[in-house]
């Protein structure tokens, strides 16, 4: 691609020395770059990349994109790029470099249930005869009716502008409809979204998290808010679960942006929750949508995703060529995101397993509070979780807080400690839950909790979710929180 073609439209942007020449990639790591390339000289929370501008530059890049204050030697043999918003820009020349995309891309931002709201929409839309895909933290998944599912695993939530628009021109060309991406609020403030022609958004709720990053809850909040106020284009249809702290809020702030916002849920404009009734294995949602009642046989444990269903039936029903019979139909056989209240096996001694991806206190209090109707007394709940180190650390007692609060017995573990001393993290933990069992090998605690259960008790093991790694002093362990309580079955149900 030549050089100007890339820069396109791109605003406030200054160009000067040579800029003759083809583009052939983008790179913002130069041990990556190639003759041709563009380097994004970016400066990261622990490299700078002006550092490496002569290293890219020596491996062949013709073009470099660096901030508007950058005051260091600038050679005429290649194009610079300044810009006062250069990870914004960095966003843009992606989107120019890989210019097709998927024409119904939906978005959807909160706290919890951003993964599942993505692969729900994935299959919503599958079941609608329409080939669809998901993006997010469970990685790239693409479903067509007759064919396999196929999967990509990416690294991050909100993949680098780069890799996104790569993927989404991937998916363009191999025919994919409809594509529902999950925007954190680190990809929305890192302008890593930018440059993806979004046509409706959609919010689950707020709770504390991220504050390692975010500075406070208000920061945060508005991190979030950029894909309503700056990447939804106004008129675009918006869903907001009501029923949440911050709903009515970023209701108002949709709406003043442009947006055709709608809620759902028991204080729902849109669709109208009436009641949650719990069976064996699921739940029985009775609504109100356009002026009809429904009753569905939602098979998913735990009201939290009754709102993350409900968020995902009021985007699918903004596309046009979306019936309503066919959300109905696909509500009643959703299959949960893996990690998600996932039931991963039962115990000998009749005790039933599951995992989730809980990693802050509200997460943690829903998916107990989830669980607990599906006890009969005298049987107990049982929660083993850690804390990720490197992160938030105040949200460390609070957790703890909530798992005493809603389980009878708690086990204390390690998550990803990171590059944290490990036993430093379960210490600031066990603050909110002193009478806990500590048990710093994530294997011995779950073969532990396994261990504890009795006819009718239920173990939940928060924190990991689908992840099948553990990430300790630099080097990940292979470590799959569904692996391990499967091998421990059959270890222990075949004796």
């Amino acid at each position: 691609m030549k050089f100007n073609a890339l820069i396109g439209q791109i605003a406030n942007v200054e160009i000067s020395g040579n800029t003759d020449m083809d583009i052939t990639g983008l790179e913002a790591d130069s041990r990556q770059v190639k003759t041709g390339y563009l380097f994004a000289a970016l400066k990261g929370v622990a490299l700078d990349g002006t550092k490496f501008i002569g290293n890219a530059i020596k491996a062949g890049a013709t073009a470099i994109l660096v901030d508007a204050g950058y005051e260091g030697e600038m050679s005429d043999d290649v194009a610079w790029i300044k810009s006062s918003e250069p990870r914004k820009t960095l966003a843009f020349l992606a989107a120019n470099f890989y210019p097709k995309q998927p024409p119904f891309i939906l978005a959807v931002t909160g706290t919890n249930g951003k993964s599942s709201n993505a692969d729900f929409l994935r299959q919503i839309f599958a079941r609608a005869g329409k080939k669809a895909a998901s993006l997010g933290t469970l990685g790239v998944q693409i479903c067509e009716t007759g064919q396999a599912d196929r999967h990509i695993e990416l690294h991050h939530t909100s993949p680098d502008p780069i890799t996104l628009h790569r993927i989404l021109y991937q998916l363009a060309e191999e025919g994919v409809e409809y594509l529902s991406i999950e925007a954190s609020s680190h990809g929305l403030e890192q302008n890593r979204i930018d440059g993806v022609k979004i046509c409706a958004a959609g919010f689950t709720n707020l709770t504390l998290d991220h504050l390692d990053y975010h500075s406070n809850m208000e920061e945060y909040f508005e991190a979030k808010m950029r894909l309503f106020t700056e990447l939804l284009p106004k008129t675009s249809p918006a869903v907001v679960s009501a029923d949440g702290g911050y709903s009515v809020r970023v209701a108002n702030i949709a709406g003043f942006a442009g947006s055709n916002a709608k809620s759902v849920g028991f204080k729902g404009n849109y669709i109208k929750l009436l009641s949650v009734e719990n069976l064996h294995a699921g739940q029985r949602m009775r609504f109100i949508l356009a002026e009809k009642m429904y009753e569905v046989d939602l098979p998913l444990i735990g009201v939290f995703q009754v709102e993350n269903a409900l968020v995902a039936a009021g985007l699918a029903l903004s596309m046009d060529g979306v019936e309503t019979e066919y959300v109905i139909k696909a509500l009643e056989s959703l299959q949960g995101a893996k990690g998600r209240l996932e039931h991963v096996g039962n115990s000998k001694t009749g005790g039933r397993i599951f995992v989730d991806f809980a990693h802050t206190p509200d997460s943690i209090e829903n998916a107990l509070t989830a669980l607990r109707p599906y006890l009969e007394k005298p049987a107990k709940l049982i929660v083993i979780f850690g804390c990720g180190g490197d992160r938030d650390q105040t949200k460390r007692p609070l957790m703890g807080e909530a798992a005493t609060k809603y389980a009878d017995i708690v086990i204390l573990t390690d998550d990803n400690p990171r590059y944290e001393n490990a036993e430093d993290i379960r210490a600031m933990a066990k603050v909110g839950c002193p009478d806990a069992i500590e048990i710093g090998n994530r294997s011995k605690a779950i073969a532990h909790g396994i261990s504890l259960l009795k006819d009718g008790d239920i173990l939940m093991v928060a924190g990991k979710g689908h992840e099948a790694g553990q990430s300790i002093n630099g080097k990940v362990i292979g470590v799959s929180d569904q692996i391990e309580v499967l091998e421990f079955l059959k270890a222990n149900n075949d004796q």
